[in-house]
């Protein structure tokens, strides 16, 4: 960024301007002055009418001229905020660099021994508080200087016509029109030159992060131009599959060029063609705001043309078409989208509706190849399966950043009426080709996304469709829907459902195992969404305590019953990350109520009773969920390690029974020598000699966590938070007693310690050889 030269922005707009002025303004005056000097010699109708048109012209002509020094100001502006904002940012970098710390390209400033965090932090403050006006200043001169480059490209195709030139900014659709219907002609004619030359042309939306936040967040922005929004719901109506592919592949090529400018034009050209796909379809965001408040203009799926979203929204396991083996082709046309929408602004959402159909899609894709077992349907190379793969990990990475689309994919709710989502969300575009029935099934989603499925990125996108409601559990309106703060709370109090599906108490069972138990393998297999779960759990870390009992202990926002919390902080507590941020969130909360409890006198008996019983009740917990986890882990481990060690004594055993059948036809001059070799085969010393050598493996032995010792060192841990909170010794034994009795009632019942209740807690795992008998 030091090595910019804005300098060169600044260059061109006073040439641009410079020859607005000279050039153009010459050439435009030219023919008006012939015509007028005329007037001398000849007047009449014919000339008033010669003359009428050219000072039409030119008057016309004369506001282009505006619109082109609109362009050169808007240059100038741009560049002169932009070194403004660069200036006080890289002062604020070379402070923190005079004092010999490193900032990365990153802007994080990197500690160094001997610097305090104290210092750390004042250095990153200061160049995050200049960072944020400088991004803004270079996002609003992309936007500005579109728009007026736009305007000037609309105005100069009016000029000459009917239209006045003013008229403009109303011709944006025509623009995103003809752009399309060019785009398909250079695709046919494999015309690079011509596609390049609209790919520059795309207009760019540059929203900064707090609007885009709020669309993430399901609240209103006015802020879409409306040219810009024109021109992209013209042009994605417009140009075909064919061409949006063509445009897609063309860019990614360049972004792959040794020419660095290129790279950089190429990759922000990308990000315009797939910000402005998201943008029309978003229903909170429109063009301005109406007397009553609500939005102009909004986004919807209905904006993109019934090709895409048949592409989206119809899914193979309806497919009714004519040409079943064309699903290759389709799985592939999946896969160019997903590419092209992986590129827009990282914070930036598609609209509710959309991005509830690219998180279908994306279990549908999951769902296929997961059915398809390990060789593809024919039509499908052997590449394709990572390609789907990679494909759906993109959808659904789209999906989790609106969260309203997270809450109906998890929920199967409709986010504004609350009524049952139906299976066809395409409005019409599915048409003969495919056939889905009744209402959509989120039971079928999490079935896929979190428990049958292996994903590319260990179940990042997946963990986000949840990991969310962390961040908004707290925020207010728990009674207002329409707010994340409610829709964080009831997708929290969901999650049992989502991921420990039961039935009147008991869990729910298929294929010989319980829902939960096949989540817990997925989360072994995807840790991502074991962190996501405890970003999420640590956020009301108070849940897990919240056990009845207790009624003046503080309340959770979203609270669980005690089997759901166990079983949700077990999963949470699947990774190393897990545990580490639930056991961190516990002991932050422990040390606040044990402060408050000493230092709050006007807190009563039973109050300081009831919170060191929430207390004792959380501990309890989330020291069992991460036993537990660790026990399932070594079950597991174990478990592979006897199944391999038996598999290998069965290949070799299998080996020795066919050197044994073999015998007879051993091709040996002689009978008598090959009757020896069969007489070693079958003799009991050769037996014994093979048993040895191949012996039946030991199974291993998993050793359970001893429940007296595991309350014991929960116990002591919570000894060990008091010291140093100068708590009298007679209030210390009372408080142990009153946390301690809570811990030993829950920790005996959640634990496992043994295979019975190894088996209790999956309700049905498989037995694991018993520690004792080794069996």
């Amino acid at each position: 960024m030091r090595n910019w030269k804005l300098s060169a922005l600044t260059d061109f707009a006073n040439a641009l301007s410079t020859a607005n002025d000279t050039a153009f303004t010459e050439a435009i005056d030219g023919p008006k002055k012939y015509f007028s000097d005329m007037g001398t010699s000849w007047q009449g109708a014919a000339y008033n009418s010669c003359y009428d048109r050219i000072d039409t012209d030119h008057t016309q002509a004369r506001k282009l001229g505006y619109d082109v020094e609109d362009l050169a100001t808007a240059i100038k502006n741009a560049a002169t905020d932009i070194d403004s904002c660069r200036t006080v940012l890289l002062n604020k970098v070379d402070d923190a660099e005079w004092d010999h710390l490193r900032v990365a390209d990153n802007w994080v400033v990197c500690s160094r021994e001997g610097v305090s965090d104290d210092t750390l932090r004042t250095y990153q403050d200061a160049i995050d508080a200049a960072l944020t006006p400088f991004e803004n200043a270079v996002a609003d001169a992309r936007t500005k200087i579109s728009a007026a480059a736009e305007l000037v490209r609309s105005a100069g195709d009016l000029f000459g016509s009917d239209l006045d030139v003013n008229d403009a900014p109303a011709q944006a659709g025509r623009l995103g029109t003809e752009d399309a219907q060019a785009l398909a002609d250079a695709t046919r004619n494999h015309d690079t030159a011509k596609i390049d030359e609209i790919a520059s042309r795309l207009p760019a939306l540059n929203l900064t992060d707090a609007q885009m936040q709020d669309l993430q967040q399901g609240k209103d922005v006015p802020g879409m131009p409306a040219d810009i929004q024109d021109y992209y719901k013209q042009f994605f109506n417009h140009v075909g599959a064919d061409g949006l592919s063509a445009l897609n592949d063309r860019l990614d090529s360049q972004t792959n060029s040794p020419n660095p400018g290129t790279r950089t034009l190429a990759a922000a050209e990308q990000t315009d063609l797939a910000t402005g796909f998201l943008a029309i379809t978003n229903e909170h965001l429109g063009t301005g705001t109406n007397p009553d408040g609500t939005l102009q203009s909004p986004g919807s799926y209905t904006n993109l043309p019934p090709d895409i979203r048949q592409l989206i929204s119809g899914r193979e396991q309806d497919y009714i078409g004519n040409n079943p083996a064309g699903a290759p082709q389709r799985m592939k046309d999946r896969e160019q989208l997903a590419d092209m929408i992986s590129k827009a602004d990282p914070n930036m959402t598609g609209g509710r509706t959309l991005n509830t159909e690219l998180g279908r899609q994306a279990q549908s894709m999951a769902q296929y190849l997961d059915d398809s077992g390990k060789q593809l349907p024919p039509g499908f190379t052997d590449t394709d399966r990572k390609s789907i793969d990679d494909a759906a990990n993109k959808f659904l990475a789209q999906a989790s950043r609106n969260h309203e689309a997270d809450y109906q994919l998890l929920t199967g709710l409709d986010v504004n009426t609350g009524a049952k989502l139906p299976a066809d969300m395409s409005f019409g575009a599915g048409g003969d080709q495919y056939a889905p029935h009744g209402n959509y099934d989120p039971d079928k989603f999490a079935n896929t996304v979190y428990r049958s499925h292996t994903w590319g990125d260990g179940g990042k996108a997946a963990g986000d469709l949840y990991k969310w409601t962390g961040d908004h559990i707290h925020d207010p309106g728990a009674n207002q829907p329409g707010n994340d703060g409610y829709r964080a709370r009831a997708v929290v109090q969901d999650l049992p459902h989502v991921l420990s599906p039961s039935d009147a108490g008991t869990l729910v069972t298929s294929g010989g195992k319980t829902l939960f138990q096949q989540t817990a393998e997925s989360f072994h297999n995807n840790p991502e969404l074991a962190n996501a779960l405890a970003h999420v759990s640590a956020s009301d870390i108070n849940a897990f305590g919240n056990v009845g009992g207790a009624p003046d202990a503080p309340k959770p926002d979203a609270p669980l019953q005690t089997q759901d919390s166990e079983r949700l902080a077990f999963l949470a507590s699947e990774t190393q990350q897990g545990r580490e941020t639930l056991d961190q969130a516990r002991q932050s909360y422990d040390n606040a109520v044990m402060y408050q409890i000493n230092h709050d006198p006007t807190l009563s008996a039973t109050d300081v009773h009831d919170r060191l019983s929430q207390l004792g009740a959380l501990d309890a917990h989330v020291d069992d969920a991460i036993h537990n986890a660790q026990v399932s882990d070594k079950y597991n481990t174990i478990s592979h390690q006897n199944q391999q060690a038996q598999d290998s004594h069965d290949q070799k055993q299998t080996w020795a029974d066919n050197a044994k059948k073999l015998a007879d036809q051993i091709p040996l001059p002689g009978g008598k020598i090959a009757g020896t070799v069969k007489s070693v085969l079958e003799d009991p010393a050769y037996k014994a000699i093979m048993d040895a050598a191949n012996p039946q493996p030991t199974p291993g032995s998993l050793q359970y966590p001893n429940l007296e010792d595991s309350q014991n060192s929960g116990q002591d841990e919570f000894r060990d938070r008091m010291q140093g909170l100068g708590v009298s010794p007679e209030d210390q034994a009372k408080f142990e007693r009153d946390h301690d009795d809570q811990y030993a009632r829950i920790s005996s019942d959640g634990l496992i310690h043994d295979n019975d209740s190894l088996n209790r807690f999956f309700n049905g795992g498989a037995q694991v050889p018993d520690s004792k008998s080794g069996k």
